[in-house]
């Protein structure tokens, strides 16, 4: 028995030792024409003709999820338990006689039969409490695990869906997030159910915004690629996401319609506008509600940018814009024109898209006594009676022919080949939107 004391002793130590390495282990881990429907070329008297005046990037990025911080066991605690459970086992030890520090106990010494007993219970209840601490600590792990999966996936998400590198961006927008995310550690989750490209327009639980309001304000705090991102313009409503211009005329536009290549057609109904439809990496419409959400507080411009065929490109800006609610059949108001490509959203008092409500095939709200201009020209659009500009018309590839249904901004340079009567149409728009003074 006098040998066997030391060899339980070094076992001992040897168990205990496994089993706090496992713990520290677990906590670091049409067209109708009115009564000339036999007639379409007679829809044209609805355009306006172009004036005799001649003077005349798309980057992929991170969609980011914000993931909200899950509990997690903190270096400190784990420091602190290992701690006492070594007071523990120095303790029992001593009691023993054994505390290594050389030290005898005045009290009369025990057999070694008594001693093995006491270190034998002491051992059974510190093992007890290493169990029960390693269950919470599979718990806390598995929550980690859970964590380790959701930003696994984001960054898949990113790096399939960025140019490289987008660290830097990662990292500023996780920064701009922290403080939102400490409020959510006291809170539920509000609901967010997005739909494509648009939101619900429901109310959410909480008051406070969760997210930038949008890409301006995301600009603000650093950020500079373009790419898509979670906005939220009004606390109250759903947030949802949209592609940031990051990069053209000081960045920080909220891109709202894209054309490209032809891919989505833009003949849709009222609801289709209302919610957005298409793709944000291609083309898309991000939505009526969440351009009435975007513009509602604040003095707002609009940028729309052209480019034909040919491969020129113009712009226009209008230093005021802002789109209604439903209620007032999103209005359009667009003033203060500057640019190269022309005012065609003020041609002339009887072609004025400025202060007209939006018109679909399902839903006319036009100038147009005598039909729908929305079904004569195939697109949802704020026409007057009928058009001087239609971005969302017909993708054509270059000329076409027939009734104007094409994307049209009526005081391009070219719109017509005098020579073979052929209409021009555009390769890419887009239009987006910035607070003012960012």
């Amino acid at each position: 028995m006098a040998l066997g004391l030391p060899y339980s002793k070094n076992m001992l130590y040897v168990v205990l030792l496994v089993l706090l390495l496992d713990l520290e282990a677990v906590g670091s881990e049409s067209p109708d024409c009115g009564d000339k429907r036999e007639d379409p070329a007679c829809l044209d008297l609805l355009v306006a003709m172009p004036s005799s005046d001649s003077n005349c990037e798309r980057p992929e990025g991170c969609k980011l999820h914000f993931l909200l911080p899950d509990e997690q066991p903190t270096a400190e605690g784990l420091k602190e338990l290992q701690h006492e459970l070594n007071q523990e086992f120095k303790q029992t030890l001593k009691e023993t006689g054994g505390d290594g520090g050389g030290k005898q106990q005045n009290s009369k010494p025990k057999s070694v039969s008594d001693r093995l007993n006491l270190v034998e219970s002491n051992l059974i209840s510190l093992t007890s409490k290493l169990q029960k601490l390693q269950e919470d600590g599979k718990v806390n792990l598995s929550k980690i695990e859970d964590r380790l999966n959701s930003l696994v996936v984001l960054l898949l998400g990113i790096l399939s869906g960025c140019e490289l590198p987008c660290n830097e961006s990662v990292q500023k927008l996780s920064m701009l997030e922290n403080r939102r995310l400490k409020t959510l550690e006291t809170k539920e989750d509000p609901p967010l159910t997005v739909k494509g490209v648009a939101n619900t327009g429901l109310p959410v639980e909480s008051s406070e915004r969760l997210f930038p309001k949008d890409c301006a304000e995301i600009y603000k705090q650093g950020i500079r690629d373009n790419g898509i991102y979670t906005i939220q313009p009004i606390s109250q409503r759903q947030p949802f996401e949209a592609y940031c211009d990051m990069a053209t005329d000081g960045g920080g536009w909220t891109v709202f319609q894209r054309r490209l290549d032809g891919s989505v057609d833009f003949n849709c109904t009222w609801q289709e506008y209302k919610q957005g439809f298409g793709s944000l990496q291609g083309e898309h419409w991000l939505g009526n509600e969440n351009l009435h959400s975007l513009t509602r507080v604040g003095q707002h411009s609009l940028r729309i940018e052209l480019e034909d065929w040919y491969g020129v490109k113009r712009h226009a800006i209008y230093r005021k814009f802002k789109v209604a609610s439903e209620q007032n059949k999103y209005k359009l108001t667009a003033r203060e024109y500057q640019g190269n490509a022309g005012n065609a959203l003020s041609y002339s008092r009887n072609y004025n898209h400025d202060h007209k409500y939006f018109t679909t095939h399902d839903s006319d709200n036009d100038n147009y006594p005598s039909g729908n201009c929305g079904t004569y020209y195939g697109s949802g659009w704020w026409f007057d009676a009928c058009l001087a500009a239609n971005l969302n018309g017909k993708y054509h590839k270059g000329r076409y022919s027939g009734v104007t249904n094409g994307i049209y901004w009526g005081t391009w340079y070219i719109l017509t080949d005098k020579r073979t009567k052929q209409k021009y149409s555009f390769k890419k728009i887009e239009m987006k939107t910035r607070i003012l003074n960012v």
